[in-house]
Order: C-alpha cells, then structure tokens, then sequence
C-alpha cells in the first residue's frame, strides 16, 4: 500500500497541529490535535483529497493527560464532511492526530481509535505527526537515555495501520508506505515546511484569530496612513522651501518605496486569508466571515493606494 497525499492537504495537518504546539506557545502547553482524512482507494493505494482539522484536547493542569472532549459540533462536523465527501465519490479513509514533542508511535488509544476506522474500512490509515520532527530532523529513542535518532529529509510524520484487527486493542500495527506530491524533491519539501511552520507560528495564533487580525490590520492602516501624511508633508516642506523642482522626483520615490511596503503587507495578508483553510471545521463559520471583513479593510486600502497619491500629487 500507498498512501499519496497531496501538498496542501499536508501543510493542513502540518498548520493544524503547529498551531497549538509551536515557539511562541510554552511546551508545557502543548496540545494534541485531530482530523479526518477524506480520499478513496484505488487497488492498493489510498488517495487522499482532503483533510479536516476538527479538533485538539484541552489543556487540564490536573490531569495526568490532556483529553479529547468531544461536543456536538465536531460530530456533526464529521457527518457532514463525510455526507459531502461521499457525494464527490470520496469517502472517510482514516484519521490523523500529532505528538508534539514526542515520539512518533501510536498509544492503546490510538490503536482504539484505529480499529474503529479499520473495522469499517480495511484499508483506514492512521497518520501521527511530530512538528519537532521536522524541525529538527530527530526522532526520539525508544528507550529513555537512549541518544535521539537522526533523520534525513523526514515529513514529520509516518502513517500506521493495524495488522490484525482481530485482536482488537491488543492488536500490533505498522507503517505504511507514503508520498506527498507537489514538491519537487523530499529536501524541498522539508525546507519548504520548516519555513511554513514559521509564518503559521507567526500568523495563526491558537486563539484570538479574529482579534488577531484585527490588529494586524490596523496596524497595517496606520503604518499605511502615516506614510501618506509623511510624504504630503514632506512636499510641503519642498514647496515652502522654494525646492518645487524636486517635488517630481521625491514623490516618485516616495509612492515607490510605499508600494513597497504595501506589496510586503500584501503577501502577508494574502497568507492570513490562506490560513483560515486550516481552522477547525466548528470554527469556520464563525470565524471566516468576520476575518474576512476585516482583511477587506486593508484590500479596499491598498485598491485606493494609487488614487490617494494621485491626490498628493495634485496639490503640488
């Protein structure tokens, strides 16, 4: 068997798991998170079409582990996507989750929840991803005191399935082959990655994404504004200085380097609209619509970027 796997269905479990377990978050606080995977078999082969981020545990400072706290919402969200998936042709081919910071295995609950896919479906699968794993290119012993295990261009993650469902949760499992396409080669996909994990580390905080946008926004308005104001004042200050015959040239280099500037905050946004595909399925409608509105703000800024410097070219 191989399973194949589309980038961006990658990047989401990637975004999904980085996002409650990444640099700006304590370890301590790291939480695991779930999804569905959505594809079909063909002979041998699973061919994934889509994943689902649905949820993460929840952080309990008295229990020995965090838990899945399963609610309504993220069951409805599991029929839904397989009502839709199955009206594509597709259907639910197994389920992935990570292990931030360790070892890359699957526990007796893993192999619980395995078995419930595979018992409907032989050919289910069960993806563990490690963020660590792929930043570092390290996979934890299997003996504590044991020295780390280094990795050449590894993904992050292996895929499992149970070998004899028969035993139940006492069954063994194993890995399976994969292959993730849309890279080029397996050392751009790593480098590729890595880099992803940052902006996502960076762009798509665990809570407070609508505040969070907000903000960025706001930020990139004023910063906007107080470029405008700054070169209409330094016009002025030409104009009063008897300097008009520079005017034409600073204006010029002016409203280049804010574009510039613009062009910079304009990638990022373009990455913040990108990441909403990577929320939970229960967070979208809630959470999509607003951020959007809000991104639209600083689109419809920069839709009016040339026609505010034509206005400051007028006045002088």
């Amino acid at each position: 068997m191989t399973v194949i796997i589309p980038k961006e269905e990658y990047l989401k479990i990637v975004a999904s798991a980085v996002r409650f377990a990444n640099a700006r978050i304590p370890e301590d606080d790291w939480l695991e998170v779930s999804g569905v995977i959505i594809g079909r078999n063909e002979g041998e082969d699973v061919i994934v079409s889509a994943v689902y981020p649905i949820m993460h545990q929840e952080l309990d400072k008295d229990a020995v582990i965090d838990q899945y706290k399963w609610k309504d919402e993220d069951y409805e969200a599991l029929y839904i996507i397989d009502d839709d998936a199955f009206s594509r042709g597709d259907f639910t081919v197994g389920w992935y989750h990570s292990h931030p910071g360790f070892k890359v295995m699957m526990s007796h609950i893993d192999i619980r929840t395995t078995l419930s896919y595979q018992i409907n479906n032989p050919m289910a699968i069960s993806l563990v991803f490690n963020p660590l794993r792929l930043v570092k290119q390290i996979e934890l012993p299997d003996k504590k005191g044991n020295p780390d295990i280094p990795l050449h261009n590894d993904p992050g993650f292996k895929i499992f399935r149970l070998t004899d469902v028969n035993k139940g949760i006492q069954a063994s499992y194993h890995p399976v082959d994969f292959r993730v396409e849309g890279f080029d080669s397996p050392e751009q996909l790593v480098q590729l990655t890595q880099g992803f994990i940052v902006d996502i580390t960076n762009l798509l905080p665990k809570d407070g994404v609508v505040e969070s946008y907000q903000s960025l926004v706001n930020k990139s308005v004023e910063e906007l504004n107080a470029q405008l104001i700054g070169t209409e004042e330094y016009l002025k200050t030409l104009a009063m200085k008897g300097e008009t015959s520079r005017i034409p040239e600073v204006l010029q280099n002016q409203s280049r380097d804010i574009k510039i500037s613009a062009e910079r905050i304009n990638k990022k946004i373009e990455k913040m609209k990108r990441f909403l595909d990577y929320l939970e399925y229960k967070e979208r409608a809630t959470i999509v619509p607003a951020a959007l509105e809000i991104l639209k703000i600083w689109e419809e800024k920069v839709a009016n970027l040339d026609s505010a410097l034509q206005t400051i070219s007028q006045k002088f």
